[in-house]
């Protein structure tokens, strides 16, 4: 018979009030076969999200109630309290173990403002009249019988999906692993298409190591204390770009180099192109290359097969590219 494993969240007050029956209620959970979420960290507006994602995937939702409300959010209702009311909206079945008497905890574990006091009654009242099941205990041990004997009821008479851990999961892994990869292949090469519909064919040249091509961008150039934007045209080779960009596609890289080294040979090589235009200039900044020419350059790299984009089954839509055998000999023959 197969045994089907719970994901279950359990949401307390982050106070020292609860610190041991959280560890019980996790071991009474750990002994079923229970996986228990919960967070170990303050609760601030920042992991809200990430407690509502939880909730949303979990089975069940388990809540603790000490003898503290919990931190309060912005709204004035506590996380836990915002975490109960967003479980009822999601119609979880939830688990609700409440200290029968709180008034005998010391003083640092309980509320002290008559207005917490009023908050924690409340939602102590409304933990009893809401939650499928909701359990007064006294002590660790009443606890730790309740969370076992409450949970095992809870599956019985409100099943959940659940998890099952299938006999052949090395055969699953291997098709899960394949179809990731699958789709990364498709993703990139819908973003390849988009390339190619984008660019028009008059700016796709033959791509010969020699061909010239005017390379766009624009800089601010500084002439007399005044600065001008320019948009300069550097005449450049095929062969002179693949030299450019090889030494930094050796290994897969992310598409996005392509601008960084372009821009950063465009910076070295502006101020003479701005003295072209600008006799007197004397420095240049924000050197940025067209957007028309990088996307000419990354095509025709990639049509020559000098550099390519590579999949990469992790990356998800992310691009990379390296340098072809294609590419390297071309680089070896001009250094030889």
């Amino acid at each position: 018979m197969t045994e089907k494993r719970y994901h279950v969240y359990i949401s307390t007050s982050f106070y020292g009030d609860v610190k041991a029956e959280r560890l019980k209620m996790e071991y009474a959970l750990l002994n079923i076969g229970v996986f228990p979420w919960e967070f170990n960290e303050r609760r601030t507006s920042l992991n809200t999200a990430q407690a509502r994602r939880q909730i949303d995937d979990c089975d069940y939702v388990i809540f603790l109630l000490g003898g503290k409300y919990g931190d309060v959010s912005a709204s004035g209702i506590s996380y836990m309290h915002l975490d109960f009311l967003y479980a009822l909206n999601k119609q979880k079945t939830i688990l609700s173990f409440i200290d029968a008497v709180p008034e005998q905890r010391t003083a640092l574990e309980q509320e002290t403002t008559p207005d917490m006091v009023k908050k924690f009654t409340s939602f102590r009242e409304q933990m009893k009249n809401e939650s499928q099941y909701c359990i007064e205990y006294n002590g660790l041990l009443d606890l730790e019988r309740a969370v076992r004997n409450t949970f095992v009821k809870a599956m019985r008479e409100t099943p959940a999906l659940g998890w099952v851990r299938p006999k052949d999961n090395d055969v699953l892994q291997q098709e899960i692993q394949r179809l990731r990869k699958k789709v990364a292949k498709l993703e990139q090469s819908l973003i390849q298409t988009a390339y190619e519909i984008n660019t028009p064919a008059t700016e796709v040249s033959s791509g010969t190591k020699d061909e010239k091509i005017s390379v766009g961008y624009r800089t601010h150039a500084y002439q007399d204390g005044n600065l001008k934007d320019i948009h300069p045209q550097r005449q450049m080779t095929w062969m002179q770009l693949l030299n450019i960009l090889a030494p930094h596609f050796k290994q897969p890289t992310l598409e996005n180099s392509f601008l960084r080294i372009l821009n950063h040979y465009l910076e070295s090589t502006a101020l003479d192109d701005a003295r072209e235009v600008l006799p007197r200039a004397h420095a240049v900044a924000r050197t940025q290359i067209d957007a028309r020419s990088l996307q000419q350059i990354k095509l025709q790299m990639k049509w020559n097969n000098w550099i390519v984009p590579q999949h990469d089954s992790d990356s998800g839509s992310r691009i990379y590219w390296e340098l072809t055998a294609e590419g390297q000999r071309l680089i070896a023959q001009k250094q030889a």
